[in-house]
């Protein structure tokens, strides 16, 4: 099958749809498909990452909530005919709009919804982006959420959706297996990008609330960095009581998922919760707030698995979670019921085949 992914950003831009989209495109070229990625960049390149071809498309505008290429939609309107299909991802992103409105190659559409936008400016913009978003929804032919609580508030808003969209949950990846480094103290860490909506400030004032032993290791870039890096120093915890890794190649995070004592995710919004998912695979406590997806992750991740759902507005509640989840012994690697990256490329190839035409994908299979 011939797949063109459509997403605003690709790795090594570091995010919740960014880390999905290339875990199900490396799985999908595992299982045999022939996959690129179409994407925006600073500037245009052709690269191949994980056996994906990616094609970055120069950004026309660069803000990092309103980013938009311009090269990408006549790029579309020419060349979307060679794919069978084409999977676009993130409502929140203006990438997916060419995907849907210049070209007719059957849509997928996976819109990671959050159902508004993450600062006053884009909650004011969201209403009036409607309309918008709405034809990407009329245009797919499938939608995928990745939570029930997702589909639940998708529907909602775009009820003539519900016939069309169906779960699939994320999956999660065996952490590359390192020999933990000698560190003193618990590290409790913090993955994602660095978004107020993701409430890294709540966690940086719960330090306050725990021993001096315990260190907070934040990992991810985004535009909050700076005020929570001056958040951190007022407090007097910068430098030894939190720290800012800031983006890590791969090795270096294995390490700091090895020494973790525990993982925290304080965010407001999540279509589903992959850094918890992955510290829960990994056998690493977590702490995480008590949004509809991280509920649900519970429930999926089934019976003793050592998750602790808190409101993060309580900073004494979370600092009392933190204390217990780093004091827990690490339970065994994959040791819950949540699905791997197979699973969900098995999923997701049954919405293929019934998007894309027949004459397509006998073509895609023998061209392979």
């Amino acid at each position: 099958m011939r797949i063109g992914v459509v997403t605003s950003a690709y790795h090594p831009d570091v995010g919740g749809v960014e880390t999905h989209c290339r875990r199900l495109c490396a799985a999908l070229v595992a299982a045999g498909d022939r996959v690129e990625v179409l994407t925006q960049h600073a500037t245009a390149a052709e690269e191949t990452v994980d056996g994906v071809l990616v094609r970055r498309f120069p950004l026309t505008v660069s803000a990092s909530n309103y980013r938009f290429s311009a090269a990408l939609w006549p790029w579309l309107r020419a060349h979307a005919g060679r794919y069978d299909l084409l999977h676009a991802h993130s409502y929140h992103a203006l990438a997916a709009l060419p995907a849907a409105l210049t070209n007719e190659t059957p849509l997928v559409f996976t819109p990671h919804y959050h159902g508004t936008g993450h600062s006053l400016l884009r909650s004011a913009l969201h209403p009036i982006y409607r309309p918008v978003g709405r034809r990407i929804v009329a245009r797919a032919s499938r939608l995928i959420c990745v939570t029930r609580a997702e589909r639940e508030l998708l529907v909602r808003h775009f009820p003539e959706a519900a016939e069309r969209t169906i779960v699939i949950p994320n999956g999660t990846d065996p952490i590359r297996v390192v020999e933990p480094v000698a560190e003193p103290g618990r590290s409790i860490l913090c993955v994602g990008r660095l978004e107020r909506y993701k409430r890294v400030d709540r966690v940086i004032r719960a330090m306050v609330h725990l021993p001096a032993d315990h260190r907070l290791d934040v990992v991810g870039a985004g535009p909050a960095r700076e005020e929570l890096e001056q958040l951190a120093a007022r407090l007097g915890l910068a430098g030894r009581r939190v720290v800012f890794h800031g983006r890590l190649a791969e090795d270096a995070f294995a390490t700091r998922m090895a020494v973790a004592a525990a993982a925290v995710s304080a965010s407001g919004h999540e279509a589903f919760g992959m850094a918890v998912a992955d510290a829960l695979t990994a056998g690493i406590p977590a702490v995480a707030s008590f949004i509809p997806a991280h509920r649900e992750l519970a429930v999926m991740a089934g019976d003793g698995v050592p998750l602790w759902l808190v409101n993060p507005d309580d900073e004494v509640a979370l600092a009392d979670a933190l204390r217990v989840a780093a004091a827990t012994r690490r339970v065994a690697h994959g040791s819950n019921a949540l699905p791997t990256w197979s699973d969900v490329v098995l999923s997701t190839r049954e919405v293929y085949a019934s998007v894309a035409p027949r004459t397509n994908l006998t073509q895609g299979a023998a061209d392979r």
